[in-house]
């Protein structure tokens, strides 16, 4: 019974615990992303400071370099997805600065595809917990 009575307990405080999403999480989820894109491998996280092998959107690989210089998470008026959150990110291939053009992201299909961009946007899906990228 004792058991049974320390193991709600635990749960109960993990969930109160839990709170809003912050920053740092928004950050974890988006360097989780670009993880899981397909071609990324060697993949290290320093801080704000993303490097990794990926592809190039020719069919070859780059060094990449993505540097996180801003992440805002805001609530929003909206049940199943009450935070949004924002990363603005630089992003270096073989040392060359890739820029946007005009509103609109300048990286491969393999990343854009996945919901990563320079300009990018998540969303906190309540009933999972999570960041969602679109």
């Amino acid at each position: 019974m004792r058991a049974l009575l320390a193991v709600a307990a635990s749960a109960l405080l993990a969930g109160c615990a839990a709170g809003p999403p912050d920053a740092d999480s928004l950050r974890e989820s988006f360097a989780e992303q670009i993880a899981a894109v397909g071609g990324v491998s060697g993949f290290e996280r320093d801080g704000t400071e993303l490097t990794f092998s990926g592809p190039d959107g020719a069919g070859g690989q780059v060094a990449w370099r993505v540097s996180i210089d801003s992440v805002v998470v805001a609530p929003q008026d909206d049940e199943v997805y009450p935070y949004r959150g924002n990363i603005l990110s630089s992003w270096y291939a073989d040392g060359e600065s890739i820029e946007p053009v005009g509103s609109m992201s300048n990286l491969p299909s393999d990343f854009l595809e996945a919901g990563i961009a320079q300009d990018c946007w998540g969303l906190w899906a309540a009933a999972e917990s999570r960041w969602t990228w679109t």
